[in-house]
């Protein structure tokens, strides 16, 4: 005899808690996965293999361990995960309480993203009826994890390797590698953050993709397919780069390939911009003269001028020249 506040099922001989007499077995999703990377050092693109980013999908109960419930409603949906970088567990990320047998799920929440989610359906027991793992995609999700963070951790002891590579970033490569040598710890989390969240702040500058069109195309930029993509870039100095460039120019959309020019231009003020509200300095002197020389002689730079710079750099300013 089963004991008080227990049912035995005498058909399924599985023990239930509460008063419903059938649990949830098992969940499935109706909506297709979408692509993105295989995250293992790799640039395989793995299709269908997860969540994205702001999208819904749907989900309906599979099976039940015996009868369907005489009320759906008693069907509660859950997502839980443990937060890969931090080891901290949410037991329910939905705001709102969902139920029914079939219900549609928007995984907005940025922090959610390159993490392992299991999505629950249950009657009475939250942990033990039915689940669902499914990844969700980094906000970069044609991007690789395991290969950008490499690429990150060489540049925290050799920032020389910031690269602009083929595309015409040459301000904002200046900025990270003046923010690399500056706080390597920083820099690092500014781009991983970035690549999984599309939302990085430090100082006063924030980069948050879901603020720009312009930037939520980027971040959706699949390097396997995309025209005139510099392929030997690493994705640690081309997703800053373009980003940055984009959001700091207001007249041209900018898209990262190697066929763009004026739209890559970085004006010398947006880089005094960066250096103040990126990097957190407070002196800082735009020197800048687009046609003319200040000193010497047109479209020359004199020995005074150069010797200026080396003295500056001496007393421990970071300089960067416009050639």
């Amino acid at each position: 005899m089963a004991g008080p506040g227990v049912i035995f099922d005498s058909k399924t001989s599985i023990s239930r808690k509460g008063i419903e007499p059938t649990q949830v077995k098992s969940i499935k999703l109706l909506t297709d996965l979408d692509d993105g990377s295989a995250n293992n050092k790799t640039t395989t693109i793995l299709e269908k293999s997860g969540i994205v980013f702001g999208k819904t999908y749907s989900f309906k109960v599979e099976s039940y361990t015996n009868e369907n419930p005489k009320d759906q409603n008693l069907i509660k949906w859950a997502v839980s995960y443990t937060d890969s970088e931090t080891g901290h567990y949410y037991q329910n990320t939905l705001e709102d309480i969902v139920t029914g047998d079939t219900v549609n799920i928007t995984f907005s929440n940025k922090y959610m993203c390159g993490n392992n989610l299991v999505v629950k359906a249950y009657i009475n027991d939250f942990e033990n009826e039915g689940k669902l793992s499914l990844f969700k995609h980094n906000r970069f999700r044609f991007f690789d994890r395991q290969i950008l963070i490499d690429d990150v951790n060489k540049r925290k002891s050799d920032a020389w390797l910031i690269n602009q590579n083929d595309t015409n970033t040459c301000g904002p490569s200046a900025i990270m590698y003046a923010f690399a040598k500056k706080d390597k710890e920083a820099y690092s989390q500014f781009i991983l953050d970035l690549h999984r969240k599309g939302y990085a702040k430090h100082n006063n500058y924030i980069i948050n993709i879901d603020s720009d069109g312009d930037l939520k195309d980027i971040a959706e930029t699949n390097p396997a397919t995309k025209n005139n993509f510099p392929k030997t870039m690493a994705s640690c100095d081309w997703i800053p780069n373009v980003c940055i460039t984009d959001q700091e120019n207001s007249i041209y959309d900018y898209e990262g390939d190697t066929k763009e020019d004026f739209s890559a231009i970085t004006l010398s003020s947006r880089l005094e911009k960066l250096a103040k509200s990126l990097l957190g300095y407070t002196d800082v002197i735009d020197n800048t003269n687009l046609y003319f020389n200040k000193t010497g002689w047109v479209w020359g730079a004199t020995v005074e001028d150069v010797a200026e710079l080396i003295s500056i750099k001496s007393e421990g300013y970071e300089v960067d020249v416009l050639i």
